[in-house]
Protein backbone atom coordinates (compact mmCIF):
# COMPACT_ATOMS: atom_id res chain seq x y z
CA UNK A 1 0.00 0.00 0.00
CA UNK A 2 1.01 3.31 -1.02
CA UNK A 3 0.81 6.17 1.55
CA UNK A 4 -2.41 7.92 1.61
CA UNK A 5 -1.38 12.07 0.15
CA UNK A 6 -4.39 13.60 0.00
CA UNK A 7 -3.76 16.22 2.60
CA UNK A 8 -4.16 20.17 2.35
CA UNK A 9 -1.21 22.15 0.55
CA UNK A 10 -0.05 25.71 0.36
CA UNK A 11 2.37 27.66 -1.41
CA UNK A 12 5.57 27.00 0.41
CA UNK A 13 6.94 29.92 1.35
CA UNK A 14 11.19 31.08 0.56
CA UNK A 15 11.90 31.32 4.12
CA UNK A 16 9.82 27.89 5.21
CA UNK A 17 11.99 26.06 2.59
CA UNK A 18 15.33 25.71 4.91
CA UNK A 19 13.22 24.86 7.92
CA UNK A 20 11.07 21.82 5.97
CA UNK A 21 14.55 20.77 4.81
CA UNK A 22 15.94 21.21 8.00
CA UNK A 23 13.60 18.81 9.71
CA UNK A 24 13.98 16.63 6.29
CA UNK A 25 17.94 16.58 7.19
CA UNK A 26 16.94 15.92 10.99
CA UNK A 27 14.64 12.91 9.80
CA UNK A 28 16.77 11.78 7.70
CA UNK A 29 19.73 11.09 10.12
CA UNK A 30 17.91 8.66 11.66
CA UNK A 31 16.63 6.95 9.17
CA UNK A 32 20.03 6.32 7.62
CA UNK A 33 21.10 4.52 10.75
CA UNK A 34 18.11 2.33 10.48
CA UNK A 35 18.66 1.63 6.57
CA UNK A 36 17.07 4.40 5.28
CA UNK A 37 17.91 6.68 2.35
CA UNK A 38 21.49 7.14 1.83
CA UNK A 39 21.46 10.72 0.56
CA UNK A 40 19.34 13.04 -0.31
CA UNK A 41 19.47 16.99 -1.77
CA UNK A 42 20.17 19.56 0.97
CA UNK A 43 18.70 22.42 -1.33
CA UNK A 44 14.85 22.41 -3.32
CA UNK A 45 16.52 22.81 -6.97
CA UNK A 46 20.20 21.67 -6.87
CA UNK A 47 20.68 20.47 -10.19
CA UNK A 48 17.79 22.82 -11.92
CA UNK A 49 17.01 26.44 -12.76
CA UNK A 50 14.00 27.47 -10.38
CA UNK A 51 10.44 27.60 -11.57
CA UNK A 52 8.87 30.74 -11.80
CA UNK A 53 6.49 29.72 -9.69
CA UNK A 54 7.32 27.88 -6.33
CA UNK A 55 5.98 24.30 -5.76
CA UNK A 56 3.62 23.85 -2.44
CA UNK A 57 4.52 22.21 0.61
CA UNK A 58 3.27 18.56 1.30
CA UNK A 59 1.29 17.74 4.46
CA UNK A 60 3.70 15.20 5.70
CA UNK A 61 1.98 12.98 8.02
CA UNK A 62 2.88 8.97 6.48
CA UNK A 63 4.60 6.35 8.66
CA UNK A 64 7.85 6.16 6.50
CA UNK A 65 9.71 9.19 4.79
CA UNK A 66 11.46 7.12 2.18
CA UNK A 67 9.81 3.77 0.28
CA UNK A 68 10.70 0.57 2.65
CA UNK A 69 9.96 -1.79 0.03
CA UNK A 70 13.20 -3.84 -0.71
CA UNK A 71 10.87 -5.67 -3.40
CA UNK A 72 10.63 -2.20 -5.64
CA UNK A 73 13.73 -0.69 -7.38
CA UNK A 74 12.77 2.46 -5.56
CA UNK A 75 13.83 1.40 -2.46
CA UNK A 76 14.81 3.75 0.14
CA UNK A 77 14.19 6.89 -2.34
CA UNK A 78 12.71 9.34 -0.17
CA UNK A 79 8.92 10.38 -0.64
CA UNK A 80 8.72 14.01 -1.44
CA UNK A 81 7.35 16.84 0.39
CA UNK A 82 6.87 19.38 -2.72
CA UNK A 83 4.31 19.17 -5.05
CA UNK A 84 4.41 20.58 -8.52
CA UNK A 85 0.39 20.55 -9.39
CA UNK A 86 -0.19 21.28 -13.44
CA UNK A 87 -3.82 22.71 -13.21
CA UNK A 88 -3.35 23.87 -16.79
CA UNK A 89 -1.14 23.58 -19.94
CA UNK A 90 0.84 27.13 -18.95
CA UNK A 91 2.04 25.70 -15.78
CA UNK A 92 4.43 23.78 -17.80
CA UNK A 93 6.53 27.01 -17.94
CA UNK A 94 5.50 28.30 -14.79
CA UNK A 95 5.82 25.56 -12.61
CA UNK A 96 8.19 23.10 -13.70
CA UNK A 97 12.20 24.33 -13.82
CA UNK A 98 13.46 26.19 -16.37
CA UNK A 99 15.21 24.63 -19.51
CA UNK A 100 19.14 24.90 -19.62
CA UNK A 101 21.14 25.97 -21.96
CA UNK A 102 20.92 22.48 -23.89
CA UNK A 103 17.28 22.57 -23.90
CA UNK A 104 16.75 20.14 -20.88
CA UNK A 105 15.09 20.86 -17.66
CA UNK A 106 15.84 18.63 -14.46
CA UNK A 107 13.10 18.08 -11.84
CA UNK A 108 14.02 16.27 -8.91
CA UNK A 109 12.31 15.01 -5.60
CA UNK A 110 9.02 16.10 -6.55
CA UNK A 111 5.76 14.85 -6.68
CA UNK A 112 3.60 15.57 -9.48
CA UNK A 113 -0.03 16.39 -9.53
CA UNK A 114 -2.01 16.22 -13.71
CA UNK A 115 -4.51 17.33 -12.95
CA UNK A 116 -5.21 18.65 -16.63
CA UNK A 117 -5.15 16.42 -20.22
CA UNK A 118 -3.04 16.26 -23.52
CA UNK A 119 0.26 18.01 -21.85
CA UNK A 120 3.17 17.71 -24.12
CA UNK A 121 6.65 17.15 -21.78
CA UNK A 122 9.75 16.87 -23.73
CA UNK A 123 13.76 16.73 -23.10
CA UNK A 124 13.15 16.50 -19.16
CA UNK A 125 14.85 14.71 -16.32
CA UNK A 126 12.96 13.42 -13.80
CA UNK A 127 14.89 11.99 -10.60
CA UNK A 128 13.57 10.19 -7.64
CA UNK A 129 10.18 11.85 -8.70
CA UNK A 130 6.64 10.53 -7.26
CA UNK A 131 3.53 10.42 -10.06
CA UNK A 132 1.25 8.64 -7.85
CA UNK A 133 -0.90 11.41 -6.01
CA UNK A 134 -4.78 10.44 -5.26
CA UNK A 135 -7.49 12.88 -7.07
CA UNK A 136 -10.66 13.91 -5.49
CA UNK A 137 -12.35 10.42 -6.73
CA UNK A 138 -9.43 8.80 -4.85
CA UNK A 139 -7.96 7.59 -7.88
CA UNK A 140 -4.29 8.85 -9.25
CA UNK A 141 -4.64 9.29 -12.76
CA UNK A 142 -2.65 10.73 -15.82
CA UNK A 143 -4.68 10.99 -18.71
CA UNK A 144 -3.52 12.44 -22.33
CA UNK A 145 -0.03 13.38 -21.65
CA UNK A 146 3.03 12.83 -23.53
CA UNK A 147 6.36 12.27 -22.62
CA UNK A 148 8.99 12.47 -25.42
CA UNK A 149 12.65 12.17 -24.93
CA UNK A 150 12.61 11.99 -21.10
CA UNK A 151 14.87 10.22 -18.43
CA UNK A 152 13.62 8.56 -15.54
CA UNK A 153 15.53 8.20 -12.48
CA UNK A 154 14.22 6.26 -9.61
CA UNK A 155 11.13 7.61 -10.32
CA UNK A 156 7.78 6.10 -8.36
CA UNK A 157 5.52 5.59 -11.24
CA UNK A 158 3.46 3.05 -9.43
CA UNK A 159 -0.30 2.70 -8.03
CA UNK A 160 -0.98 5.34 -10.81
CA UNK A 161 -4.06 4.72 -13.97
CA UNK A 162 -2.38 5.92 -17.00
CA UNK A 163 -4.70 6.41 -20.33
CA UNK A 164 -4.00 7.60 -23.44
CA UNK A 165 -0.03 8.33 -22.42
CA UNK A 166 2.52 8.13 -24.77
CA UNK A 167 6.20 7.88 -23.77
CA UNK A 168 8.29 8.32 -26.81
CA UNK A 169 12.33 7.57 -27.03
CA UNK A 170 12.58 7.38 -23.11
CA UNK A 171 14.62 6.06 -20.53
CA UNK A 172 13.54 4.44 -17.27
CA UNK A 173 16.14 3.29 -14.97
CA UNK A 174 15.31 1.50 -11.51
CA UNK A 175 12.12 3.20 -11.75
CA UNK A 176 9.36 1.01 -9.98
CA UNK A 177 5.89 0.02 -12.02
CA UNK A 178 3.99 -1.90 -9.41
CA UNK A 179 0.30 -1.64 -9.47
CA UNK A 180 0.37 0.40 -12.27
CA UNK A 181 -2.82 0.10 -15.15
CA UNK A 182 -1.41 1.15 -18.80
CA UNK A 183 -4.34 1.89 -21.00
CA UNK A 184 -4.46 2.58 -24.18
CA UNK A 185 -0.83 3.97 -24.35
CA UNK A 186 2.49 3.68 -26.64
CA UNK A 187 5.93 2.98 -25.29
CA UNK A 188 7.85 3.89 -28.67
CA UNK A 189 11.38 3.22 -28.70
CA UNK A 190 11.45 3.05 -24.86
CA UNK A 191 14.40 1.48 -22.72
CA UNK A 192 14.30 0.12 -19.42
CA UNK A 193 16.84 -0.71 -17.35
CA UNK A 194 16.77 -2.40 -13.70
CA UNK A 195 13.00 -1.25 -13.39
CA UNK A 196 10.41 -3.60 -11.28
CA UNK A 197 6.56 -3.93 -12.16
CA UNK A 198 4.36 -6.37 -9.63
CA UNK A 199 0.92 -6.64 -10.38
CA UNK A 200 1.46 -4.18 -13.24
CA UNK A 201 -1.14 -4.13 -15.91
CA UNK A 202 -1.26 -3.55 -19.57
CA UNK A 203 -4.46 -2.87 -21.79
CA UNK A 204 -4.58 -2.28 -25.31
CA UNK A 205 -0.51 -0.58 -25.00
CA UNK A 206 1.94 -0.50 -27.61
CA UNK A 207 4.96 -1.65 -25.76
CA UNK A 208 7.75 -3.84 -26.55
CA UNK A 209 7.82 -6.74 -24.88
CA UNK A 210 11.73 -7.70 -25.15
CA UNK A 211 12.61 -3.96 -23.76
CA UNK A 212 10.30 -4.28 -21.16
CA UNK A 213 11.16 -7.33 -19.89
CA UNK A 214 15.14 -7.27 -20.58
CA UNK A 215 14.61 -4.41 -17.88
CA UNK A 216 12.32 -6.32 -15.41
CA UNK A 217 15.09 -7.48 -13.42
CA UNK A 218 15.22 -9.08 -9.89
CA UNK A 219 16.09 -5.86 -7.41
CA UNK A 220 18.81 -7.90 -6.05
CA UNK A 221 21.23 -4.62 -5.07
CA UNK A 222 19.09 -4.00 -2.65
CA UNK A 223 19.23 -7.20 -0.42
CA UNK A 224 23.19 -6.56 0.06
CA UNK A 225 22.26 -6.44 3.78
CA UNK A 226 19.34 -9.05 4.10
CA UNK A 227 17.57 -8.88 7.27
CA UNK A 228 15.95 -11.95 9.29
CA UNK A 229 13.25 -13.54 7.11
CA UNK A 230 13.62 -12.20 4.47
CA UNK A 231 14.24 -14.26 1.45
CA UNK A 232 16.96 -15.38 0.24
CA UNK A 233 18.70 -14.21 -3.50
CA UNK A 234 18.08 -17.64 -4.57
CA UNK A 235 14.16 -17.99 -3.30
CA UNK A 236 13.58 -14.04 -4.78
CA UNK A 237 15.18 -15.13 -7.96
CA UNK A 238 12.63 -18.31 -8.09
CA UNK A 239 9.28 -15.82 -7.04
CA UNK A 240 10.69 -13.32 -9.83
CA UNK A 241 10.19 -16.12 -12.37
CA UNK A 242 6.48 -15.82 -11.79
CA UNK A 243 6.29 -12.67 -11.94
CA UNK A 244 8.09 -12.65 -15.32
CA UNK A 245 5.61 -14.96 -16.65
CA UNK A 246 3.12 -12.91 -15.57
CA UNK A 247 3.80 -9.81 -17.53
CA UNK A 248 4.55 -11.51 -20.30
CA UNK A 249 0.94 -12.72 -20.52
CA UNK A 250 0.13 -9.08 -20.01
CA UNK A 251 1.89 -8.20 -22.69
CA UNK A 252 0.69 -10.67 -24.99
CA UNK A 253 -2.82 -9.51 -24.41
CA UNK A 254 -2.12 -6.27 -24.71
CA UNK A 255 -0.47 -6.27 -28.02
CA UNK A 256 -2.98 -8.59 -29.04
CA UNK A 257 -5.76 -6.36 -28.37
CA UNK A 258 -4.22 -3.60 -30.71
CA UNK A 259 -3.55 -6.23 -33.67
CA UNK A 260 0.12 -5.22 -33.09
CA UNK A 261 1.24 -8.60 -34.88
CA UNK A 262 5.17 -7.80 -34.42
CA UNK A 263 5.27 -7.01 -30.57
CA UNK A 264 2.46 -10.01 -29.54
CA UNK A 265 4.59 -12.71 -31.48
CA UNK A 266 7.80 -11.08 -29.31
CA UNK A 267 5.64 -11.50 -26.28
CA UNK A 268 4.16 -14.93 -27.03
CA UNK A 269 8.45 -15.77 -27.22
CA UNK A 270 8.97 -14.04 -23.97
CA UNK A 271 5.88 -15.56 -22.73
CA UNK A 272 7.03 -19.26 -23.58
CA UNK A 273 10.77 -18.47 -22.71
CA UNK A 274 9.63 -17.37 -19.22
CA UNK A 275 6.96 -20.78 -18.81
CA UNK A 276 10.12 -22.72 -19.71
CA UNK A 277 12.59 -21.34 -17.35
CA UNK A 278 9.75 -21.50 -14.50
CA UNK A 279 8.83 -24.99 -15.03
CA UNK A 280 12.51 -25.54 -15.01
CA UNK A 281 12.88 -23.71 -11.71
CA UNK A 282 10.41 -26.01 -10.62
CA UNK A 283 11.54 -29.41 -11.49
CA UNK A 284 15.11 -28.45 -9.66
CA UNK A 285 13.23 -27.66 -6.67
CA UNK A 286 11.34 -30.65 -6.54
CA UNK A 287 12.31 -33.88 -4.31
CA UNK A 288 13.34 -36.51 -4.70
CA UNK A 289 10.52 -38.32 -2.57
CA UNK A 290 7.93 -36.63 -5.42
CA UNK A 291 8.74 -39.40 -7.83
CA UNK A 292 11.35 -40.09 -10.42
CA UNK A 293 9.11 -41.27 -13.11
CA UNK A 294 7.27 -38.03 -12.48
CA UNK A 295 10.30 -36.02 -12.54
CA UNK A 296 10.87 -37.84 -15.20
CA UNK A 297 7.88 -37.09 -17.16
CA UNK A 298 8.04 -32.92 -16.57
CA UNK A 299 11.86 -33.45 -17.57
CA UNK A 300 10.77 -34.28 -21.10
CA UNK A 301 7.63 -32.32 -21.01
CA UNK A 302 10.57 -29.30 -20.38
CA UNK A 303 12.34 -30.83 -23.57
CA UNK A 304 9.32 -30.72 -25.88
CA UNK A 305 8.61 -27.19 -24.79
CA UNK A 306 11.91 -26.07 -25.46
CA UNK A 307 11.97 -27.77 -29.16
CA UNK A 308 9.27 -25.89 -29.72
CA UNK A 309 10.32 -22.93 -28.56
CA UNK A 310 14.26 -23.06 -30.62
CA UNK A 311 12.41 -24.86 -33.88
CA UNK A 312 9.30 -22.22 -33.94
CA UNK A 313 10.40 -19.33 -31.84
CA UNK A 314 7.70 -20.34 -29.68
CA UNK A 315 5.39 -20.72 -32.38
CA UNK A 316 5.49 -17.53 -34.41
CA UNK A 317 8.35 -18.25 -37.16
CA UNK A 318 7.95 -20.60 -40.08
CA UNK A 319 11.63 -19.37 -40.93
CA UNK A 320 13.48 -21.39 -38.52
CA UNK A 321 11.16 -24.42 -40.12
CA UNK A 322 12.49 -23.58 -43.33
CA UNK A 323 16.11 -23.48 -42.30
CA UNK A 324 15.53 -26.82 -40.58
CA UNK A 325 14.57 -28.17 -43.56
CA UNK A 326 17.00 -26.63 -45.94
CA UNK A 327 19.79 -28.40 -44.13
CA UNK A 328 17.90 -31.85 -42.98
CA UNK A 329 17.65 -32.40 -47.38
CA UNK A 330 20.89 -32.30 -48.53
CA UNK A 331 22.04 -33.68 -45.19
CA UNK A 332 19.52 -36.66 -45.86
CA UNK A 333 20.75 -36.93 -49.76
CA UNK A 334 24.82 -37.44 -48.42
CA UNK A 335 23.81 -40.29 -46.38
CA UNK A 336 21.51 -41.90 -48.76
CA UNK A 337 24.62 -41.62 -51.24
CA UNK A 338 26.86 -43.94 -49.16
CA UNK A 339 24.53 -46.21 -47.47
CA UNK A 340 22.84 -49.32 -48.89
CA UNK A 341 19.85 -48.25 -49.12
CA UNK A 342 17.57 -49.02 -52.13
CA UNK A 343 14.09 -46.40 -52.93
CA UNK A 344 11.78 -48.58 -55.24
CA UNK A 345 14.49 -51.45 -55.48
CA UNK A 346 16.93 -48.96 -56.70
CA UNK A 347 20.45 -48.11 -54.82
CA UNK A 348 20.49 -44.96 -53.55
CA UNK A 349 24.03 -44.74 -53.64
CA UNK A 350 25.46 -41.89 -56.02
CA UNK A 351 27.40 -43.57 -59.13
CA UNK A 352 28.19 -40.78 -60.50
CA UNK A 353 28.70 -36.41 -59.24
CA UNK A 354 25.93 -35.38 -61.88
CA UNK A 355 23.33 -32.60 -61.89
CA UNK A 356 20.65 -34.89 -63.23
CA UNK A 357 21.98 -37.28 -60.17
CA UNK A 358 22.38 -34.88 -57.12
CA UNK A 359 18.30 -33.74 -58.27
CA UNK A 360 17.45 -37.06 -57.92
CA UNK A 361 18.89 -37.80 -54.73
CA UNK A 362 17.19 -34.67 -53.27
CA UNK A 363 14.08 -36.00 -54.29
CA UNK A 364 14.65 -38.96 -52.66
CA UNK A 365 15.66 -37.55 -49.33
CA UNK A 366 12.66 -35.44 -50.00
CA UNK A 367 10.35 -38.08 -49.78
CA UNK A 368 11.69 -39.18 -46.83
CA UNK A 369 12.09 -35.95 -44.54
CA UNK A 370 8.19 -35.67 -45.68
CA UNK A 371 7.48 -39.07 -45.02
CA UNK A 372 5.95 -39.68 -48.23
CA UNK A 373 7.59 -42.33 -50.01
CA UNK A 374 8.80 -44.14 -46.27
CA UNK A 375 7.64 -47.15 -47.21
CA UNK A 376 9.79 -47.15 -50.65
CA UNK A 377 13.17 -47.57 -48.77
CA UNK A 378 14.13 -50.50 -47.76
CA UNK A 379 17.27 -50.44 -45.07
CA UNK A 380 20.14 -53.68 -45.43
CA UNK A 381 21.03 -53.54 -41.79
CA UNK A 382 19.34 -52.64 -38.33
CA UNK A 383 21.48 -49.13 -38.00
CA UNK A 384 19.71 -48.46 -41.69
CA UNK A 385 16.65 -49.14 -40.89
CA UNK A 386 16.48 -46.76 -37.66
CA UNK A 387 18.01 -43.99 -39.56
CA UNK A 388 15.17 -44.57 -42.13
CA UNK A 389 12.84 -44.52 -39.27
CA UNK A 390 14.05 -41.47 -37.58
CA UNK A 391 14.39 -39.36 -40.39
CA UNK A 392 11.02 -39.90 -41.37
CA UNK A 393 9.90 -38.90 -37.46
CA UNK A 394 11.73 -36.05 -37.60
CA UNK A 395 9.96 -35.09 -40.92
CA UNK A 396 6.43 -35.81 -38.98
CA UNK A 397 7.40 -33.65 -35.77
CA UNK A 398 8.77 -31.14 -38.66
CA UNK A 399 5.05 -30.99 -40.17
CA UNK A 400 3.15 -30.74 -36.61
CA UNK A 401 5.27 -27.89 -35.76
CA UNK A 402 4.70 -26.10 -39.37
CA UNK A 403 0.73 -26.54 -38.65
CA UNK A 404 0.64 -24.93 -35.57
CA UNK A 405 2.49 -22.20 -36.89
CA UNK A 406 0.40 -21.81 -40.26
CA UNK A 407 -2.66 -21.83 -37.72
CA UNK A 408 -1.61 -19.32 -35.45
CA UNK A 409 -0.81 -17.38 -38.21
CA UNK A 410 -4.40 -17.40 -40.37
CA UNK A 411 -6.04 -16.98 -37.03
CA UNK A 412 -4.27 -14.60 -35.47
Amino acid sequence: MRPDTEHEKRPVRSEEVSVLQNSRRTTDESIVCDGGPEDRDTEVFPHSLPPLTEPTAISVNWRHTYDPNRRRATFRVPYPVLEIALQKKDDLTQKLPQRFENGRRTVAGMRLFFEVADLIIGSSDFTQCKFHRRGENGESRIFGTAFIDCNFERCILGGTVYRHVRFERCTFRRCDFGMSQFVDCQFQSCKFTECTSEHVSFSATEIDPSAFLAGATVPLYNYNSPYEGEPTPQALKSQWLEIRRAIAAQLVKSNGEICHTTNCDAALVELKHEELRLRIDLLKARPLRAGVKSSALEAARCAVQWIILVGTKGGTSLARLGVIAIVAVPTYATLLSFSTVEFQNESCRLAEVTFPAIVEQLARATSLFLAIGFTAFVGHSLVETVLLTAGSALGLVWYALLAAVVIRRVYR
